[in-house]
């Protein structure tokens, strides 16, 4: 097991001002760089000395990356938009409430008031052991220290697991999903849209990560199309005694008549080893 410290290794901090600044550093440092938004999910890593970069991107002073926009097609929200700030907005609570309630739902107030809306979607798994420092598969090892049944694995997946039985802990990612957002990357490609669905991956395709960014990508902007708006939405997470913990479960459900045809019952399970989401029409 890691020794757990509070002096973090030595890394060299960059704080571009703007997304092309930043694209570039990511480009020229890749792997060797660390992206950091609202800090909390960093911190830890860092801390703890589990993972050590040699350069700290730090996003927070690119003024582009933050706000809530609405355009003729729906919500643009900046991937460094506070998650208090998602949940207090206006159109957000009126229009896509069910967005609101996902990221309400994250941890405690505090927490939210820092913590991102980008940085939820891709923070990594909350294993004990991987967090730890243990070698399990997530980590470049060879088992799975979790899928015992005297593990510590209350909030690890039963479905869909391959290897490893860690879920994506954010609260959000189920109702960007029901929402049928999509996720802006910028790569050395160029610009890159995703379904929100696709931004989160498994085991089965990538037992190292839980989103598809790669080294030299950036996730800068999360678009919510007016499909959804307004319609009558359900969300509810399951956590222990605590309360403000990871959660056991979550599930999602909305209902909208669209004019073509009707759209009913997206949901998205925490049971399973990536958010999903399937859509039924009448």
């Amino acid at each position: 097991m890691a020794v757990i410290r509070d002096v973090m290794p030595a890394f060299e901090l960059v704080q571009p001002t703007s997304v092309a600044d930043a694209q570039k550093l990511l480009q020229d440092y890749r792997a060797d760089a660390w992206i950091m938004a609202g800090g909390l999910d960093s911190f830890d890593w860092l801390k703890d000395r589990i993972k050590k970069p040699k350069v700290l991107v730090d996003l927070s002073g690119i003024a582009e990356l933050r706000g809530i926009r609405t355009t003729g097609e729906g919500v643009e929200i900046g991937a460094l938009t506070t998650l208090t700030e998602v949940v207090n907005h206006p159109v957000i609570r009126e229009k896509y409430s069910l967005l609101a309630e996902g990221a309400e739902a994250a941890a405690s107030p505090q927490i939210r008031n820092q913590g991102t809306i980008g940085g939820n979607v891709t923070q990594d798994a909350r294993c004990w052991y991987y967090r730890s420092g243990w070698p399990c598969y997530r980590a470049g090892g060879n088992m799975c220290y979790a899928d015992t049944p005297t593990a510590r694995n209350r909030e690890h997946a039963i479905l869909h697991a391959d290897r490893c039985v860690a879920v994506n802990p954010s609260d959000s990612a189920p109702a960007l999903i029901a929402l049928d957002a999509k996720f802006v990357i910028h790569t050395n490609k160029g610009e890159r849209i995703v379904d929100a669905e696709d931004y989160f991956i498994g085991p089965d395709i990538d037992i190292t990560r839980l989103h598809i960014l790669k080294p030299g990508d950036l996730l800068t902007t999360i678009r919510i199309p007016y499909t959804w708006a307004g319609a009558r939405f359900y969300f509810e997470k399951s956590t222990g005694p605590e309360r403000v913990g990871l959660s056991i479960a979550k599930r999602c459900f909305g209902h909208a008549t669209l004019r073509e045809h009707n759209r009913a019952h997206p949901h998205c399970c925490k049971w399973c080893s990536r958010p999903s989401a399937a859509i039924e029409g009448r």
